[in-house]
């Protein structure tokens, strides 16, 4: 599939970022950010300071070359607020087209806040809640309800609504930001729900937040944030100075440091408006609207953990389509799960073959950390943290090891048994069938009173082995079941690939 491209001339920053293909999961290929500021001063003077438009113009150029010599014909280019609003906009533009070739589009607030609802569906399929991006200039407010965006709105203050050029803070922010807060009519309908963030302050907030805490992971998508804990953090760091701000220097960039304070107190205020029963920090945005908008509403539909799953197999896998498959043959091991754990254990299911091609000694740390620090969407922090474990299980690994600390401080203790289970119960089927259909359709589990029974067709016996046999005593032995193995058990299904 061809790539697609897409250019954000926002009020902080420009970036482009070019994805493999329309597909439900959008695999990054390349992404760049500058910090290029054309926000600064708009509110101030109405215009787009000089050094901002020619730091984002030079950018511009740069991006026209990479995206001709990548062999980009998919491309859209879109620029919001500071443009939008800055008396200068349409001559930057039209500066823009001259010099590059690439015609920008200035969206509306509220196209705006349309395609920030559809990035955070498109990451999170069964969102239900408000959305709010935070950009320099601007805030979009959208209440998102499973892959539907409906009420949306754009509000005029950003961080760089309230700074001048040298950026100094004026007005009455709080005030302001109560007063436009307060006229949105429909926001008071949909108090108490879950509340999306994004936009880059907003995600370095989480990180503040994650350094203070301890927090093992450094993925800022998908983390949660206790309500308390978010507002406490949001005014403390509301009235810190630019000099006490600098204790985060190392961790945020200075241009974020700069509009740090004012982010966090929209944040607070927005928060004690909303009152949500919990946080969650998106890593999708905008430009993930613009990729979730072109897809047809079959691949909308699509899971996108599952469908995520999927491709991965099918780059590292052997037996791409052995997912199911799995599922099916350990089926009786999990009556009672519930449909979230049985969507994970699929995903399982479909990465348990992606390990195979390291080392034998190192497959089961190769597996967990490819699920630890990679790209997985459509899933919470205690599901990676599930999924990796089952993994490490499933190539060997033991749990409690080193390798596996990360993962126990994301899930709890029946997480821990869950994930036990089914990579044992798949450690066992990959051996007993060799990873494939044929070998899966020779043999069958069941529970019958105290005893695992593993049922083979007639003539099959010489599939258990030494290492099959140990391999099934212990799945039995962590259920607390006896192992029985039944020769000519049960007439299972004709071999089919």
């Amino acid at each position: 599939m061809d790539k697609f491209a897409v250019i954000d001339i926002g009020s902080n920053s420009v970036r482009l970022v070019v994805y493999e293909s329309r597909r439900r999961v959008p695999y990054v290929i390349f992404n760049e950010k500058v910090l290029c500021g054309l926000g600064r001063g708009v509110s101030e003077t109405g215009l787009m300071m000089d050094d901002s438009m020619e730091a984002a113009l030079h950018t511009l150029k740069r991006f026209a070359l990479l995206i001709d010599k990548m062999e980009i014909s998919d491309l859209r280019a879109i620029a919001t607020s500071a443009v939008r609003d800055a008396k200068n906009g349409p001559d930057f533009i039209e500066t823009v087209r001259e010099t590059t070739g690439i015609d920008v589009e200035v969206i509306d607030g509220e196209e705006e806040g349309r395609l920030a609802g559809l990035g955070v569906v498109c990451a999170f399929p069964r969102a239900h809640g408000i959305a709010g991006d935070l950009g320099g200039g601007s805030l979009e407010l959208i209440h998102v309800n499973n892959l539907d965006v409906c009420e949306k709105v754009t509000l005029p203050i950003g961080p760089l609504q309230f700074q001048n050029r040298e950026g100094e803070v004026f007005h009455t922010p709080k005030k302001e930001i109560d007063r436009v807060l307060s006229e949105v009519d429909w926001l008071d309908e949909y108090t108490g729900q879950s509340f999306y963030a994004v936009g880059g302050s907003w995600r370095a907030f989480a990180k503040i937040n994650m350094l203070e805490t301890g927090y093992p992971l450094n993925n800022i998508h998908n983390y949660r944030i206790e309500v308390d804990d978010a507002l406490a953090l949001a005014k403390k760091l509301s009235k810190m100075t630019p000099e006490e701000l600098q204790v985060y220097a190392g961790h945020i960039s200075t241009r974020r440091l700069r509009v740090l304070s004012l982010s966090a107190l929209i944040l607070w205020r927005v928060l004690k408006k909303l009152k949500p029963v919990e946080i969650v920090v998106s890593g999708y945005g905008i430009r993930e609207g613009l990729l979730f908008d072109g897809m047809p509403s079959s691949v909308q539909n699509e899971d996108p953990l599952i469908q995520g799953c999927h491709e991965v197999a099918e780059m590292t896998g052997r037996f791409p389509e052995h997912g199911l498959r799995l599922l099916n043959w350990i089926e009786p091991l999990f009556e009672n799960e519930s449909p979230e754990d049985r969507r994970l254990r699929l995903a399982i299911c479909m990465l348990s073959d992606v390990g195979w091609r390291g080392h034998p000694e190192y497959r089961a740390e190769k597996v967990i950390s490819e699920i630890m620090y990679g790209r997985l969407i459509g899933i919470d922090h205690r599901g990676i943290g599930l999924i990796g474990l089952a993994l490490y299980v499933c190539y060997g690994g033991s749990i409690g090891d080193n390798n596996t600390n990360i993962c126990l401080s994301l899930v709890s203790e029946e997480d821990v048994q869950y994930a036990r289970r089914v990579g044992l119960g798949l450690r066992l089927a990959q051996r007993l069938s060799a990873g494939t259909a044929r070998g899966l359709n020779a043999a069958s589990l069941e529970i019958d009173g105290s005893q695992l029974l593993l049922n083979l067709q007639p003539g099959k016996e010489d599939l258990i082995n030494e290492v099959v046999r140990r391999r099934f005593d212990k799945l039995a032995s962590e259920f607390g079941l006896e192992a029985v193995v039944r020769p000519d058990a049960v007439s299972l299904p004709e071999e089919t690939e």
